[in-house]
């Protein structure tokens, strides 16, 4: 349309008299202008790139003369024989025509609809058309498909056409290709690979964009091949039969990490990833600190009402360590990393080396550094170095590429080496291992790993594992190395989980104020019938093992706080599940004291030291528990009450995610790094996420 024509046609809207058209009118020419837009810019597009890739003067000049290459809508294109459109639409634009009142003066508003419409539309193509064009033959016509794409975004005035369309076919097409995650097509010749047209070429780039915004993040890896140890859940025991349970307590927390990932992926966990324990004990509670320093912790025992069994009551021991208060003993920390080929993922080297640098901010400058890789052969990459070399430390961490095999054993025997070779007396001596646990070459045998980690504790150096990535993670084998090792397992899937651990919780993780804890609950046959220990299936101890200091246990570092949850029938309750016996013996009333519900013992080792202490205290039927602790308490049966869920809700009944919800709502309470709010979003994805 010339400028001429366009002033003819202002003048002509002027010269009209009550111009105002009605609603249906108005509609009606948005409709127009709209369809007539989109197809402008599919028509430029097709313009440029067939002039630029056709091949020939022939056949640039049969796609200018035939009637049936002129654009997407016959007809459309002026040739030589075909006059130009922009008369056309004049002559529509008549006075003598009936549609002319209409027309005209929605067209004012409908450009300017048709400006915002379009920017919006091109905002989600800009990213994926470049990233969509990847997979098509690679030929200059996609190039400038690609430019003539980003070109209609700088010309949003230069109309010199209007095409009347159908509504766009894209549409439909779009919506159905918007659940299809494809992988990307390789690279094909030119020679090797026939051209497209630009109208297949458009759609299927508009096709890879739609794909692109439904398909999980990349490197997403399939879920249930990661390695998880399968146990059943303790079962309920009574009384009268077992009356003594015996647990060595655990301040993990890889389990509730990794059953995060798989709920931000849309997906259940598998339900052997799950460990009560551990998804409980993430969280930080804010239970009384010992009141001084001759005993490690504080225990504080508070009994409720079970919230998904009517009758039970839950028995909570909560224990609280001290904080460090003065200068941290010296640590002489040994990075193992893992930089073989399962490594090369952005959620596993890299996060690796931003881990490692968030954890050298914790250490003090004279603390010592050291760093062993390991990817079919090991090799020490940092000989031990003090903290205060951060910029030598950090250069040896970039230098870091993952590639190879995996000899995890070689890499272990290696770190323990410089370990004790820079033994620093009454201080800190730790490896760390980084990894995703895939040991596939070299001495694989798990019980030869785990003697040779349980030699090397019992000179002092510990072992600690942080996991990562997902796909080929070997949870059981990481949870044996530090169990065996004295350290801490934790799964790190994201930077803000780094931080936590190793950032936040780097003095409970690092600098242990007992060890070998156990926890031992005898319960009165008198007021108890039945009881079963939630979660711990992987830290149960014999009877005889409590007093047996050869028995190796968990450990408790400066600050942690550890939640063991029971719940319990009370005697002559009806909520139990065992039915009550004809010839069972009864405990006199007379030979219990029948104001306990049982009785409580721990036992630890202080560091250096190699004999235990005992600390023990009744399970009283009155609770006096004040409401502060009352709030921690219904959050961690909140935690509980959700890992039961996650496990199958063998014993909670009809209790659901929404009432976890409404739980963990009302015991949220203080809050300081999101944590408990997380968890609530966490609790409503997993009530709409796929099974696996």
């Amino acid at each position: 349309m010339q400028d001429d024509e366009l002033k003819h046609l202002f003048a002509r809207v002027d010269a009209t008299p009550d111009a105002t058209p009605d609603e249906d009118a108005r509609r009606r020419a948005r409709e127009a202008a709209l369809q007539a837009f989109d197809a402008v810019q599919l028509e430029n597009a097709a313009e440029n790139t067939v002039q630029n890739a056709a091949v020939g003067t022939g056949e640039q000049e049969r796609k200018k003369t035939a009637p049936g290459d002129q654009g997407f809508a016959a007809g459309a294109r002026p040739t030589p024989d075909k006059p130009s459109i922009g008369r056309s639409i004049m002559n529509v634009l008549s006075a003598h025509n009936p549609a002319q009142r209409w027309f005209i003066s929605g067209l004012a508003s409908a450009a300017v609809l048709v400006l915002g419409v379009f920017i919006v539309l091109q905002v989600p193509q800009r990213g994926g058309l470049e990233g969509s064009l990847g997979g098509l033959a690679d030929s200059d016509a996609y190039d400038e498909i690609l430019r003539s794409e980003r070109s209609l975004e700088l010309r949003q005035d230069s109309l010199e056409e209007v095409i009347v369309t159908a509504p766009s076919a894209f549409a439909a097409e779009d919506m159905e290709m918007s659940a299809e995650v494809a992988a990307p097509a390789p690279q094909a010749s030119r020679m090797s690979q026939p051209a497209l047209t630009i109208e297949e070429a458009v759609i299927t780039a508009r096709r890879k964009v739609s794909a692109d915004d439904a398909s999980p993040p990349p490197y997403y890896q399939d879920t249930g091949r990661d390695k998880f140890e399968a146990t059943e859940t303790n079962p309920v025991k009574r009384v009268g039969e077992e009356p003594v349970s015996t647990f060595s307590i655990d301040v993990d927390t890889a389990a509730y990490s990794f059953v995060r990932r798989q709920l931000n992926h849309g997906v259940l966990p598998q339900k052997d990833a799950v460990r009560l324990e551990e998804m409980v004990n993430y969280f930080p509670y804010d239970y009384p600190l010992p009141e001084d320093r001759s005993r490690p912790f504080s225990t504080n025992v508070t009994v409720t009402d079970s919230p998904w069994k009517p009758g039970n009551k839950l028995v909570h021991i909560g224990i609280q360590g001290y904080e460090l208060d003065g200068a941290q003993p010296r640590a002489n920390l040994v990075f193992l990393l893992d930089v073989s080929g399962s490594m090369n993922s952005p959620d596993k080297l890299p996060l690796v080396k931003q881990s490692m640098h968030l954890l050298l901010s914790r250490l003090q400058p004279t603390d010592t550094v050291s760093m062993v890789v390991y990817a079919g052969a090991a090799g020490t990459v940092l000989e031990p170095t003090p903290a205060s070399e951060k910029q030598k430390i950090l250069d040896a961490l970039g230098r870091l590429q993952a590639g190879g095999s995996t000899a995890g054993a070689q890499g272990i025997q290696r770190a323990y080496e410089l370990a004790e070779a820079n033994f620093i007396e009454d201080g800190v001596n730790r490896v760390i291992l980084a990894t995703d646990g895939d040991f596939n070459v070299g001495i694989t045998d798990r019980e030869a790993l785990q003697d040779f980690v349980e030699r090397k504790r019992e000179s002092g150096v510990f072992l600690s594992v942080l996991g990562f990535g997902q796909g080929n993670y070997n949870d059981a084998l990481m949870q044996v190395l530090a169990q065996n090792g004295n350290g801490v397992a934790a799964y790190i899937d994201t930077l803000g989980e780094a931080q936590k651990v190793l950032v936040d919780e780097a003095t409970s993780s690092l600098f242990p104020i007992a060890r070998d804890v156990k926890i031992q609950v005898e319960f009165n046959p008198a007021t108890v019938s039945e009881y079963r220990l939630l979660g711990y299936e992987t830290r149960l101890l014999a009877e005889e093992d409590f007093n047996n200091d050869a028995v190796d246990a968990g450990d408790i570092g400066a600050g942690h706080s550890v939640t063991a949850i029971y719940e319990m029938t009370p005697a002559g309750s009806d909520s139990g599940v065992f039915s009550a016996s004809r010839y069972r013996e009864q405990a006199e009333a007379g030979d219990a004291r029948g104001d306990e519900y049982g009785f409580l013992r721990l036992r630890y080792k202080l560091p250096g030291e190699d004999k235990s202490r005992l600390i023990e205290q009744p399970i009283p039927l009155r609770d006096d528990s004040t409401p502060a602790l009352r709030r921690e308490v219904d959050f961690a049966t909140a935690v509980a009450g959700f890992a039961q869920l996650l496990e199958g809700g063998k014993y909670t009944g009809e209790w659901g995610y929404q009432d976890v919800l409404r739980l963990a709502q009302a015991s949220r309470g203080d809050d300081p790094y999101g944590y408990r709010a997380e968890f609530v979003q966490l609790v409503r994805k997993a009530e709409v996420a796929d099974a696996m």
